[in-house]
């Protein structure tokens, strides 16, 4: 498919002339588009909105919540059952199922929760696992599949911003309005940025490197920080960007074991990394696609004009059978490139398990294996040609396992400096205590809390739900300061919040699903959270009832539920 093609002829030389001269940094210099060169004002806005979860509709998922460094890049998460997508079919637990990523609940142009055709209540999955966003600067097309190509169009105004050399802005600016991923349905870029204008930056995050943190101080809010990294205030999908692209090109990880050995470090490898990696370059034939230094042939060597038609870094390796995910085909339109995925790059591999687009191999040995075995499924038209069985000796199997653990910069595994991050809200709160009793209403279903928003003061997007009522039937969600006596019950109620506490709301809410159905009702009710640091610590207490007409006494209700206030 790609065997003799100009780029891989140009990376061979490139990778011999690298090794020859031993070159410090054995990476090349990174591409940056002129349009949208690298200044530190830039890069550290790009930082802040990156891990900022107030990028997502509901506040629960920043860019880095599927992207940690001690994870290589990747999803720590993907080994939860909470981040299984049905895959093709559908249906959980079949064959096509993918370890993806977990993104926001299935929402509406009102923030409201609504379900979706597979997850509801719990939030939604990507159809692939997340890929690393750290070494990839050097890559022309972005995503599995390759669709965020170098032309970076404004995504509010149509027009070209950069005409080459962009991936990186294009890819940036696709998660922030998925519906999957980061937003509700039919969220614009202006209702983003019109969110950020009055954010406080990084209102829900912990722990903000120093960096991160001196900006933030010499430019308290988000147009102070855009008019220091632009020369204006305004806040626009394009800037948004250009400042995480301007992040993630500083991100060069070139400090490995392997990086210091081919700079002269004769010890920086163990000799059993030194025996795998000549394996790697030699018998196993690792280096045809995973070219050095970038350990992936989906780069454009400098000095090479990159050709869109190109289809270098993509190939058909037999991870699934023909039928499941068109890969780089659905994106192209080219049946020659059906299932061919991205190859990625090598470097801290050894930190993203799981493996391959769908995160079907769970381990760096089984990833071995299933080379040696020619794929998984390889009577394909398309086949890889290189994707022929071998055989290595556990020993070998071994070596080329250790040498790959060798591309692992430490600083990435570590999280240092310029690898370095704050604590997520998603990591340090949990959703709530539950307590108390709940009521099962029609076909004996109990209706559940949901509650995904962090309870932080300043989230003027807090928002409650519940899921497990009567299809088209009504709730009300009490909100108390305090929990009723247990054993409390008014008639056929059991009470779990305080109906006589000062602090005490009823809200009234009409519930979606079919009506009738028992179990398909839900409903959420938002409730802005003020920054009002006197409420710092306050724990407050929900809980929802339902008229049901199939529930004992006609109410079915929830247990209680508390969550206590946080002030970053």
């Amino acid at each position: 498919m790609k065997s003799t093609s100009k780029s891989l002829v140009a990376a061979a030389a490139l990778t011999l002339g690298l090794f020859a001269q031993q070159q410090s940094p054995f990476l090349p210099p990174v591409p940056v588009p002129p349009e949208n060169p690298i200044t530190p004002a830039k890069t550290v806005l790009g930082k802040i909105l990156f891990w900022d979860e107030q990028l997502s509709s509901d506040n629960t998922v920043a860019c880095g919540t599927c992207h940690i460094p001690a994870a290589g890049g990747g999803d720590p998460r993907s080994f939860s059952q909470l981040n299984l997508h049905p895959g093709s079919d559908g249906t959980f637990g079949t064959g096509d199922d993918v370890r993806g990523s977990r993104g926001v609940v299935h929402c509406d142009t009102n923030k409201s929760f609504t379900p979706d055709a597979h997850f509801f209540p719990n939030p939604q999955v990507t159809g692939r696992k997340s890929p690393s966003f750290i070494g990839v600067q050097w890559h022309p097309q972005l995503f599995w599949d390759g669709r965020a190509g170098g032309t970076f169009i404004d995504p509010e105004r149509q027009t070209v911003v950069i005409p080459q050399g962009a991936a990186m802005e294009t890819q940036a600016a696709g998660p922030i309005t998925s519906s999957v991923e980061m937003a509700c349905s039919t969220r614009s870029h202006g209702e983003v940025n019109q969110k950020l204008e009055v954010s406080k930056p990084l209102n829900l995050a912990r722990n903000i490197p120093a960096d991160m943190a001196a900006a933030i101080a010499a430019n308290p809010t988000y147009p102070a920080l855009f008019t220091a990294a632009f020369g204006t205030p305004e806040i626009t999908a394009a800037r948004i960007a250009m400042a995480i692209a301007t992040y993630e090109r500083t991100l060069v990880p070139d400090q490995s074991p392997f990086d210091n050995y081919v700079r002269g470090n004769q010890v920086a490898m163990t000799p059993q990394q030194i025996a795998g990696m000549n394996l790697f370059t030699g018998p196993a034939n690792c280096a045809h696609c995973h070219t050095m230094p970038f350990f992936s042939n989906a780069f454009v060597p400098p000095g090479t004009v990159f050709d869109p038609a190109d289809a270098e870094g993509f190939e058909n390796i037999g991870v699934r059978p023909p039928g499941e995910d068109p890969g780089r085909g659905g994106a192209s339109g080219l049946a020659d490139e059906l299932n061919a995925f991205k190859t990625p790059t090598l470097r801290n591999v050894a930190l993203r398990a799981p493996f391959f687009h769908n995160g079907g191999k769970a381990t760096l040995m089984e990833a071995v294996e299933f080379y040696m075995a020619g794929g998984d499924f390889p009577n394909q038209p398309n086949i890889d040609a290189h994707m022929t069985p071998f055989s290595l000796t556990e020993t070998e199997k071994q070596a080329l396992v250790a040498f790959m653990e060798g591309l692992t910069d430490p600083r990435v595994a570590n999280e240092q400096y310029p690898f370095d991050r704050p604590t997520l809200a998603s990591e340090y709160l949990t959703n709530g205590n539950c307590f108390g009793t709940a009521k099962a209403g029609s076909g004996g279903i109990v209706p559940m809390h949901m509650t995904v928003s962090p309870p932080v003061l300043g989230n003027e997007d807090y928002r409650l739900g519940m899921s497990g009522g009567i299809g088209g039937g009504f709730a009300y969600l009490i909100l108390s300061g305090s929990r009723a006596t247990a054993g409390t019950w008014i008639d056929s109620v059991p009470m779990n919040v305080n109906l006589a506490d000062s602090f005490l709301q009823v809200l009234p809410m009409p519930l979606g699903g079919a009506p009738g159905i028992a179990g398909a009702g839900f409903g959420s009710i938002g409730i802005p959270m003020p920054r009002f640091p006197f409420l710092a610590g306050a724990t407050a207490r929900s809980q929802w009832i339902v008229v049901d007409p199939g529930a004992i006494g006609g109410i079915s209700s929830t247990d209680g539920l508390e969550v206590t206030m946080v002030l970053n």
